[in-house]
C-alpha cells in the first residue's frame, strides 16, 4: 500500500544529511522520493547534486514521456521485489530505486541516478534509439564529457544505499503519522512547546477530530491532552529558567503572557518562577 505525503512524518534534516553525504561522496544525484500522485512520485528530498544532468535535460526536452513511463515501471518493479533495483534507463544512464516500507506500507524510494557507466555513446545510441533525437550530436558531446563510474562500483553504491535505508528505518526517520495517533500527539507536544498549540491544532496534525484527540489521549495516558501540554510546558520552562529570564522563558514555552505563565507555574510547582530561580541561585 502506498501512502501520501499527509500520512508521513519525515525527519527532513536527517534525511537531507544522508542524501548530501552520498551525493558528495560519489558526485551523483541522490534523493528520497515520496508522495504518489498519478503514478508518479511528486516530492523528494534531494542531495547536493540534486539537479538533473544536462544530458537528461536535453533528453527530456523531446522524450519526457519516456522518462515518466520508465520511472513508473521501475517503481512498480522495485516495490514488488522489495530490494534495490539497479538498471539502465531508456536514455542509457544508470539509475537505482530502493523501496522503503514502514509497517508494510510503501513510503517512498531512495534513489541515485543519471550515472554514466563504461559504454561508449555509439553503443548507447543504438541500444536506446537515440538517433531519433533531433539533437543527437549535442547529446554525444555531453555524454562523452560525463564522469564514468564502473558497473561494479554502481553495485557497491547500491549496497551502501541498502545499509543507509536500514539506518533510516531503525532510527525511525520516516514514520506513519496515522499509525499510532496517540504517540504522534505526544511527539507533537514535545516538538511544539514554544508555540500556542491546542487540541484543535493537534487534531489537524494527526488528521483526526478534536473529540478523537481528547478521548484517545486520555485513554492512552490517563490524563487530558491539555493537562499533559501544560505540565510539559512547565517542565520545559524549568530547564529554560536556568539560563533565561522569566520574560524570555514564557515566550519560549508557549505561554501567552508572563502573568499566565507565573500563575500556571505556581499552581503546578507550588512556587513562582521568580522563587524557583532564587532557589537555583542558592543551590549554586
Amino acid at each position: 500500500m502506498d501512502v501520501n505525503r499527509e500520512e508521513l512524518l519525515i525527519e527532513v534534516e536527517e534525511i537531507k544529511k544522508i542524501m548530501d553525504l552520498l551525493s558528495n561522496l560519489f558526485a551523483i544525484r541522490t534523493a528520497f522520493i515520496y508522495a504518489m500522485e498519478d503514478d508518479r512520485y511528486t516530492n523528494e528530498i534531494a542531495g547536493n547534486n540534486g539537479d538533473y544532468q544536462d544530458y537528461c535535460k536535453l533528453i527530456q526536452s523531446e522524450m519526457k514521456h519516456k522518462c515518466i513511463a520508465c520511472d513508473r515501471d521501475k517503481f512498480k518493479e522495485a516495490s514488488e521485489k522489495k530490494k534495490p533495483l539497479l538498471y539502465m534507463c531508456y536514455s542509457g544512464l544508470y539509475e537505482m530505486f530502493l523501496p522503503l516500507f514502514v509497517e508494510n506500507s510503501l513510503v517512498g524510494y531512495l534513489h541515485f541516478g543519471q550515472v554514466r557507466a563504461e559504454h561508449d555513446f555509439k553503443t548507447i545510441a543504438l541500444k536506446c534509439s537515440l538517433y531519433e533525437h533531433p539533437k543527437v550530436k549535442e547529446l554525444e558531446v555531453i555524454y562523452n564529457s560525463m564522469n564514468v563510474i564502473e558497473k561494479e562500483k554502481l553495485i557497491l553504491i547500491s549496497d551502501l544505499f541498502q545499509k543507509f535505508s536500514e539506518i533510516i528505518l531503525a532510527n525511525k526517520l520516516i514514520k506513519l503519522k496515522k499509525a499510532q495517533p496517540e504517540y504522534y500527539l505526544k511527539k507533537y507536544v514535545e516538538e511544539n512547546l514554544d508555540r500556542p498549540i491546542d487540541v484543535k491544532s493537534a487534531a489537524e496534525f494527526v488528521g483526526r477530530s478534536p473529540s478523537f484527540v481528547t478521548h484517545k489521549f486520555k485513554t492512552a495516558y490517563g490524563q487530558t491532552f491539555h493537562k499533559y501540554l501544560t505540565h510539559s510546558r512547565v517542565g520545559h520552562s524549568k530547564k529554560l529558567l536556568k539560563k533565561y529570564s522569566i520574560a524570555e522563558t514564557f515566550q519560549l514555552c508557549g505561554f501567552n503572557n508572563r502573568y499566565h505563565f507565573s500563575k500556571v507555574f505556581k499552581k503546578i510547582e507550588g512556587i513562582t518562577p521568580h522563587e524557583y530561580q532564587l532557589g537555583l541561585s542558592i543551590e549554586i
